[in-house]
């Protein structure tokens, strides 16, 4: 079975969750026995300045198209949109991947969770899914029924494939950890993580001001890994200042690999009150740590954390600093539930399930 994924959002300069579900599906695919898998890129992204990452992934069989042009020649049988945009090739099935409807819903309208040009642009490219896509693949069944709340298209051309951690997840020693840890004047231990950077949609104001609200700020900073959008961590910072928690709050900024890893092995816990996901990797990651986790009941993290995390509602601050406070309740046997829940997510399985549908409709 020839198959081509789209990967043009690994040209991305900054890799999140996107750009490592099409590194790591494409990875665990070419495992799948009888499936020959290739990357495919828009041939705009060829004469770009191209990172490391990049012209590392570029050693490896790849193709460029143009339209439904593709060079080097490729019939494949299937075409799979991962992100954007989408794969319309003749005589090949064609399925698309939807990994989150957030800026759509109608409830985080006034949080302005994205410019209207990307929402226009986005919702455009969700209605060519539905028109000329055979099959559907979500992330969730939360994002299955969002989309079918804006789309009319067969309910049973929809499949959920869960995703999984990302492939750092393996215990065992982090290079350089202490010195990362040093880097960051972080004890082992001594800290709060959230990943995702300081952004309306990943709640970052309110974590703070649960944070600020906790009895637990007497003993444990907050690490906040990630980038961060502009105007959400001028107000973060502003209000840093005004409560005087410089001290207790450390911001990263995007982290590499080892760097993220070393944050994960080291955390006492794990916070991602975020508004809404799709999905929701980050809690499987500090899951399969062994770290406690606080999560969102909003969207699909209830049901990614699989009834092992600390559920709030991300919009009550109080509500979230409640739970910062009970996170010493989990006893080592949930740990360990959580962490074998965790670690039965694997990329070959969702590779697995990936092939499955594309076998559903050949």
């Amino acid at each position: 079975m020839k198959v081509l994924l789209e990967g043009s959002s690994l040209f991305f300069k900054n890799y999140t969750g996107i750009p490592y579900y099409i590194l790591n599906l494409h990875q665990s695919m070419k495992a799948q026995e009888g499936v020959d898998a290739v990357l495919g890129f828009r041939m705009k992204k060829k004469f770009g300045k191209h990172m490391p990452r990049q012209r590392e992934i570029l050693k490896h069989d790849h193709l460029w198209y143009l339209g439904k042009f593709m060079i080097p020649l490729l019939r494949p049988q299937v075409a799979h949109t991962l992100h954007t945009p989408f794969l319309d090739i003749n005589r090949a099935l064609k399925v698309a991947t939807i990994h989150d409807m957030a800026v759509h819903l109608p409830q985080f309208r006034e949080y302005g969770l994205a410019s209207q040009y990307f929402v226009e642009k986005r919702f455009k490219l969700l209605g060519e899914f539905a028109k000329k896509a055979d099959a559907l693949i979500t992330v969730s069944d939360a994002t299955k029924n969002d989309f079918l709340r804006f789309f009319d298209f067969p309910e049973d051309r929809i499949h959920v494939v869960p995703l999984a951690p990302s492939t750092f997840v393996p215990q065992g020693d982090v290079p350089g950890a202490n010195n990362i840890l040093d880097r960051f004047k972080l004890e082992k231990k001594r800290f709060f993580l959230f990943v995702g950077g300081i952004s309306t949609r990943k709640n970052s104001i309110n974590l703070i001001k649960a944070y600020q609200q906790s009895k637990s700020r007497r003993d444990f900073k907050l690490v906040i890994a990630g980038n961060s959008q502009e105007i959400p961590h001028k107000v973060a910072l502003e209000y840093i200042d005004q409560n005087n928690l410089a001290k207790d709050i450390l911001l990263t900024w995007y982290t590499e690999k080892d760097e993220l890893r070393a944050l994960y092995e080291n955390a006492r816990a794990f916070l991602f009150p975020t508004l809404y996901e799709g999905f929701g990797i980050p809690i499987l990651e500090a899951m399969a740590h062994g770290l406690p986790v606080l999560t969102s009941n909003k969207g699909a993290a209830p049901k990614t954390s699989g009834g092992y995390a600390i559920l709030v509602d991300p919009l009550a601050p109080e509500n979230i600093a409640q739970g910062i406070d009970c996170l010493d309740n989990f006893n080592d046997g949930h740990l360990l539930d959580a962490k074998n829940f965790a670690l039965g997510h694997t990329w070959d399985r969702t590779a697995k399930l990936t092939v499955d549908v594309y076998k559903e409709y050949l």
